[in-house]
């Protein structure tokens, strides 16, 4: 397969250990399975987050709550007014929350234009893809922080945002380790659903345990 999603190393983690073989099998048919768990059902309220986030302002929430809130008619499907209202639901958590509380003082938005959102890890193809990155100073040294947020309707164990955590921490490594001081505190993935939070420092301190690796050994022994 040219890249597999965190998503679908979730699924596939869920899967029976007979369906393993065929699930994997449509991933390199299809490239990729859609499902509410990618970022086409969530992408009105997680890109206004992560708009939010960059500017360190609640007006792309709710800007995008009254652009949703105008596409409401009587003639919508059912399956398509549900889908607007669980994206109205999340920018209703968050349209009022202080994004500082995410950032570190003096922290800087960094690109992502040309970083590699594919990486190999265990032989492979994960594709990364976190909203945004940025870099701060703290005693002295110059460091990499990013955040991700996330959505899935029957939510995510706390052990699985910790894979997106995982990966995020890696992505970072690739892509900035050259430049910056990673910062595990500050790798940090946010279920907009649920309201969970998780750090990458969590998994280094064991407090959540660790199933990234494991499940990608799965992958690749599955055939």
């Amino acid at each position: 397969m040219k890249k597999i999603s965190l998503n679908n190393i979730i699924l596939f983690r869920q899967k029976l250990d007979k369906n393993r073989k065929a699930f994997l099998s449509s991933l390199r048919r299809k490239d990729e399975i859609k499902s509410e768990g990618g970022g086409n059902y969530w992408v009105r309220s997680l890109s206004a987050l992560s708009n939010g986030f960059k500017l360190k302002d609640n007006q792309p929430l709710k800007e995008k709550i009254s652009e949703i809130l105008e596409l409401f008619t009587p003639a919508l499907t059912k399956q398509i007014k549900e889908m607007y209202q669980r994206n109205l639901d999340i920018l209703h958590n968050y349209e009022d929350f202080d994004f500082s509380e995410w950032l570190p003082e003096n922290s800087k938005i960094l690109s992502k234009t040309n970083k590699k959102s594919i990486i190999y890890i265990n032989t492979i193809p994960v594709q990364i893809t976190p909203s945004q990155i940025y870099s701060f100073e703290k005693n002295g040294n110059i460091y990499v922080g990013a955040i991700w947020f996330v959505a899935k309707l029957k939510g995510y164990k706390i052990e699985e945002l910790g894979m997106f955590a995982e990966a995020l921490y890696i992505y970072l490594s690739n892509n900035f380790d050259q430049e910056f001081e990673l910062s595990a505190e500050n790798c940090l993935i946010v279920d907009v659903l649920g309201k969970k939070e998780v750090n990458y420092q969590m998994l280094i301190d064991e407090e959540i345990p660790s199933i990234f690796n494991t499940t990608l050994e799965l992958i690749k022994n599955t055939h």
